[in-house]
């Protein structure tokens, strides 16, 4: 009987721990990394079946087992294919007629030169419509609206290369006070791929709207506002005097630094980076990525499909990422709600509550007087550290785990079957600290 290849049975295991993972945790972006290292599964495919070919040659077993392209038949080609094509859509890759401005794979790049200008006089607002590469918009205190920069044009000759440039100029059209900068599709030309690099430089005073755009987009020192939407690439927006608003579907960084007004942030993306920021902050959607805020004077919300987070202000630093949150000095009252996170919370003042389904809590407070706290998970451990010095009344509990007790007296330790509690009050006039754990240990220590 021919021996049959292991690589099937593998392969299910893979699938099936890949829709586990997507359903235990939520956070993590399961299908965007599938997305993005799906090639993996072709090496992992050939190394077997070479593995299984040397195996069965050594042995002298005969023929080797049907190959790994066998297994499953077309069912597995039309899995890579789909894999195939779902990472070109997601990188804006597409096979065919490019007319939407995918990159095309085959041909030779052709470069010309940019320059458009526009007096800025009466102009309130500058809108970026559909130009496709890296933006850079600069504000000056006076002076005309210039655009200067580099086209690549990719196409199989030169001359649908020229054809393309005189087709896709960069125009600077007026419209009142708006002026809007955009770039022409060309048409009867196939195969062609067009991005422009633009330096754009404006008066402070505008604001500026970035709309449709494919690639990185930095604005810096514009005292208006700043509204991007529908783009791929990194935005970095830096010393903007008003607010900010960010609805893209996919981005992959996005920084904002020195702004004076609020800060909306909607949609997917990878990592944000806020930091010192005048207004509030809202962030609503999902990134996959590290999320960092620093310097935050306003209230700041953060909520995605499976957390929810609030805070007052941040004078210090917060980091967030898809297993961890880090906060250190903040002022509350402080909620954080997730489904898997490990949790460190370093000197939270005006209350504390944070809410966990799965992970282990570390809340250190080195100053007094203490906020009120409600700390809960379902799976982990939660640690609370104090000053000796704090006033506290600690109602904490494990309903299955231990309750460890290193602060000392006057707090005291009781079991009772498969649960453990911590209580006592130390000092006078201190804050309610509940504490609990479904399944974990529960400690308390001193600084």
């Amino acid at each position: 009987m021919r021996p049959r290849s292991i690589t099937g049975p593998i392969i299910l295991v893979v699938i099936g721990v890949v829709f586990l993972l997507n359903n235990i945790w939520r956070d993590i972006p399961i299908w965007t990394l599938v997305s993005d290292y799906w090639p993996v599964l072709l090496i992992v495919l050939g190394v077997i079946g070479l593995i299984e070919v040397f195996v069965h040659a050594a042995r002298g077993e005969g023929p080797p087992p049907r190959p790994a392209a066998a297994v499953g038949g077309w069912f597995w080609i039309f899995i890579i294919i789909m894999l195939v094509f779902w990472s070109g859509h997601r990188s804006g890759i597409h096979i065919g007629r490019l007319d939407n401005g995918g990159v095309t794979i085959l041909g030779n790049d052709y470069e010309y030169d940019v320059n458009a200008s526009s007096p800025s006089q009466g102009v309130t607002r500058v809108v970026l419509d559909n130009v496709r590469g890296n933006l850079s918009v600069k504000g000056e205190d006076s002076g005309d609206i210039k655009v200067s920069g580099r086209k690549t044009i990719r196409a199989f000759n030169k001359r649908d290369a020229d054809r393309g440039n005189e087709q896709s100029q960069v125009k600077v059209d007026r419209q009142g006070d708006l002026l809007i900068i955009r770039s022409q599709e060309p048409s009867g030309i196939r195969m062609l791929n067009i991005s422009a690099d633009l330096d754009i430089t404006v008066p402070k005073g505008i604001d500026v709207e970035a709309r449709g755009r494919n690639g990185d987009l930095t604005v810096e020192d514009i005292n208006g506002a700043i509204d991007v939407t529908n783009g791929r690439g990194d935005v970095r927006l830096n010393n903007i005097g008003k607010d900010i608003h960010i609805d893209s579907q996919r981005t992959g960084l996005i920084r904002t630094t020195g702004v004076k007004g609020n800060v909306d942030i909607q949609g997917r993306g990878g990592e944000v980076q806020i930091e010192n920021v005048q207004g509030q902050v809202t962030i609503n959607g999902e990134y996959s990525g590290t999320l960092e805020f620093k310097a935050i004077e306003k209230p700041f919300h953060f909520r995605s499909a499976h957390s929810d987070f609030s805070v007052q202000r941040i004078p210090g630093a917060i980091t967030l990422d898809l297993s961890e949150l880090k906060i250190n000095d903040a002022v509350g009252p402080l909620r954080f709600q997730t489904g898997s996170r490990d949790i460190e919370a370093n000197d939270v003042t005006n209350g504390l509550e944070l809410t966990v389904d799965r992970g282990d809590i570390h809340v250190n407070q080195t100053k007094t007087p203490l906020p009120k706290m409600d700390v809960r998970a379902r799976n982990g451990d939660v640690t609370l550290t104090v000053p000796a010095s704090a006033a506290f009344d600690l109602d904490a509990r494990s309903n299955q785990g231990e309750a460890q007790n290193d602060f000392g007296s006057p707090i005291e330790s009781r079991s009772e079957g498969r649960s453990s509690t911590l209580k006592g009050r130390v000092g006078s006039g201190g804050p309610s600290l509940v504490v609990q754990t479904d399944r974990g240990t529960v400690t308390l220590r001193k600084n």
